[in-house]
């Protein structure tokens, strides 16, 4: 698989960027396994370098996966239920793209949140998918991006 990059549609069709995997097949196989793609470091550091060299700081990246271990709390603690924080797992998209406009997070950093936002469309994909994705990718990311 290639990681995703600036340009994340490639015209080999014999690559897949994650933007044309979520696309095709959502973050699970056929079996209902997580995509190993969506944690491997190969896939991941490079995106992690390439957001780096465009100013993404840890400060912008915790913000947002913050914002995202907070709704895994409420559910996983039964404060509140997918359904009600759908809409602010959502919300994320529009402010990223705000933030983006606003020249406060990198473009690809941007791409990134809006194509997994548009990927979560169940609770099993949020807290399987989508998290052990970002996760990994905030991993990969610490030794790349500056504080």
């Amino acid at each position: 698989m290639k990681p995703l990059t600036a340009t994340p549609h490639d015209s080999n069709e014999n690559e897949k960027s994650f933007t044309d995997l979520l696309k095709k097949e959502g973050y699970f196989d056929k079996q209902g396994n997580l995509h190993r793609e969506f944690v491997q470091r190969k896939n991941l550091e490079s995106l992690a370098e390439q957001m780096a060299q465009d100013g993404l700081t840890m400060s912008q990246l915790r913000r947002y996966f913050q914002h995202c271990r907070t709704i895994e709390s409420q559910i996983k603690s039964g404060q509140a239920t997918w359904e009600h924080l759908v809409a602010k797992f959502d919300k994320m998209d529009s402010v990223a793209e705000n933030a983006v406009n606003m020249k406060k997070i990198p473009k690809l950093f941007y791409l990134f949140l809006k194509t997994n936002v548009a990927a979560v469309k169940t609770e099993k994909d949020f807290l399987e998918g989508f998290l052990p994705h970002f996760e990994a990718f905030v991993g990969f990311a610490a030794g790349h991006i500056r504080n």
